[in-house]
């Protein structure tokens, strides 16, 4: 125990000598938004790669996996990382190309800026504040970490869940408060080359699992479902298009998010582009294997697991953070448990940099402007960076609050709480960006009914009773958001064969 709090101290102080570093060259709002445009590709991609590798990746969908199986892996693992591998790379080099040279900040000022409408971005910039869920979920995700390999309900017992959300929330918000983008690159570069030796770590501990050929065997032992590619008596993969169609729409729109598109202006020119792109592509590929994980938990450490489950009241949500514990020796359980937090906050300050520049830039900005007011472009950037700095304060008690909300819920995984949310902003701003960033564009109104069309459509199957492939779609956000993109796209195609071009 000695070990995990001595490891986890020199990353916090690490973490906080890189946002010092930060904040020497965060003087400006664009500077706190963006950084200044001449970043390493070494220092965006690995930027990239963490953020791509959330706590989802690492801690929440192997215990998915856990619970499903061979199908599971290939619908996250592959299907959704195909698509997110494509799409980062089409939609990346395409917004570098729109944004650069233009002072684009965020997303949805691209999308106000591409049809002429302020009243654009402010719609997207309020669609945007979905991602919220997916802060819950880090945050959630990394105090489950914290409690299982620090000990912590022994320390505080009946709050140990909620001494280690508190400093995850304060910790992470502090430091993105005070150093911005730089502080988010700086801090995942350090980040990233942890997580690709604790990746390594983490797959290596089931290798000899394949050595002998009866992986898929001992799963079936188990339970037979568990080792085929598709599993009907599961929640969340059971018929071929939702373990591989809906899969890889998700992860092709995954790359539309905020977080992920503004690092293409991190760099400075179109070569860079591409090295930086190879980087996170490869890290991102060595990120993703650990989601076999969840099938060496389930084969080898299951009645550990099943302990830990059921003790710490956190489901299916705690099978990595039990796998770890009981396949480690605590030197090196120390060392992976940080560098997974590692992997949490990686995302989680990209995702917070994203949002407070959103809400001043394209909330805050936007409002006074559509009101007649302000306009003068040296008060508004400062007020914009204040506004910007101070939003996370309220996100923060915003995420602790709901994350408390959820764990005291009855709930399949955390994992679904933040899928909806997520998928809501990606069906809602799929058609703007796909149709502003290749040159086919759309009436604004046609735009705007599309993204309402694809908001309606992922809540209506969620919560609507409605149900097309099988008597429970609204189950998965994955599957009620492949329907709200294919709608979406419908509505976006009718329109410009009607309307024409915007």
């Amino acid at each position: 125990m000695i070990a995990s709090w001595t490891l986890f101290a020199l990353y916090v102080v690490g973490t906080l000598w890189l946002a010092r570093l930060g904040q020497r060259r965060t003087t400006t709002f664009e500077s706190y938004a963006l950084g200044d445009g001449r970043m390493h590709p070494f220092v965006a991609g690995m930027a990239l790669a963490a953020s791509m590798t959330s706590t989802a990746t690492l801690v929440i969908n192997p215990g998915i996996v856990y619970a499903y199986g061979l199908s599971a892996v290939l619908g996250y693992g592959v299907a959704a990382g195909v698509g997110l591998i494509l799409g980062i790379i089409v939609f990346s080099k395409a917004f570098r190309r729109h944004g650069a040279g233009q002072r684009i900040l965020t997303v949805p000022q691209w999308i106000g800026r591409r049809w002429g409408d302020e009243r654009l971005t402010l719609l997207y910039a309020v669609i945007n504040l979905f991602l919220v869920a997916m802060v819950v979920m880090i945050c959630y995700a990394m105090a489950g970490l914290l409690l299982a390999t620090l000990d912590l309900e022994r320390l505080v017992p009946g709050w140990g869940f909620e001494a280690a959300l508190a400093g995850i929330v304060l910790f992470v918000f502090a430091y993105v408060f005070v150093g911005g983008t730089f502080a988010h690159a700086y801090t995942n570069t350090l980040q990233g080359v942890m997580m690709v030796v604790v990746a390594a770590l983490l797959i290596g501990s089931g290798v000899h699992l394949f050595a002998d050929g009866q992986l898929l065997e001992r799963l079936a032992a188990i339970d037979p479902a568990l080792a085929t590619p598709v599993n009907p008596g599961s929640l969340l993969f059971r018929n071929a298009f939702e373990v591989f169609g809906a899969n890889f729409l998700i992860g092709v729109a995954l790359a539309l998010q905020p977080h992920f598109l503004v690092k293409a202006l991190y760099v400075e020119n179109e070569r860079q582009v591409d090295r930086y792109l190879t980087i996170a592509v490869a890290a991102g590929i060595v990120f993703n294997l650990v989601l076999l994980c969840g099938l060496f938990a389930r084969i080898e450490r299951g009645a550990e697991v099943a302990e830990f489950m059921a003790r710490s009241g956190l489901g299916i949500d705690g099978v990595m953070p039990a796998y770890i514990v009981a396949t480690f020796p605590p030197l090196v359980q120390s060392f992976v448990a940080v560098a997974i937090l590692a992997a949490g906050m990686s995302t989680l300050d990209g995702i917070l940099v994203a949002l407070s520049a959103i809400f001043a830039n394209d909330v805050v900005l936007v409002v006074r402007r559509l009101r007649g007011r302000g306009g003068e472009a040296d008060a508004d950037a400062a007020l914009a960076f204040r506004v910007g700095r101070f939003s996370l304060v309220v996100l923060g008690l915003v995420a602790f609050v709901l994350a408390l909300v959820q764990h005291r819920s009855d709930k399949l995984s955390i994992a679904i709480f933040a899928q909806e949310g997520v998928y809501a902003l990606l069906v809602a701003t799929f058609v703007p960006l796909l149709f502003g960033l290749f040159g086919k564009g759309l009436a604004k109104g046609v735009v705007v009914i599309a993204s309402l069309v694809a908001l309606a459509v992922h809540f209506g199957f969620r919560y609507g009773g409605i149900s097309l492939l099988t008597t429970a779609d609204g189950v998965n956000p994955g599957l009620t958001a492949a329907y709200a993109l294919i709608a979406s796209l419908a509505v976006a195609l009718a329109g410009r064969a009607l309307f024409g071009r915007g």
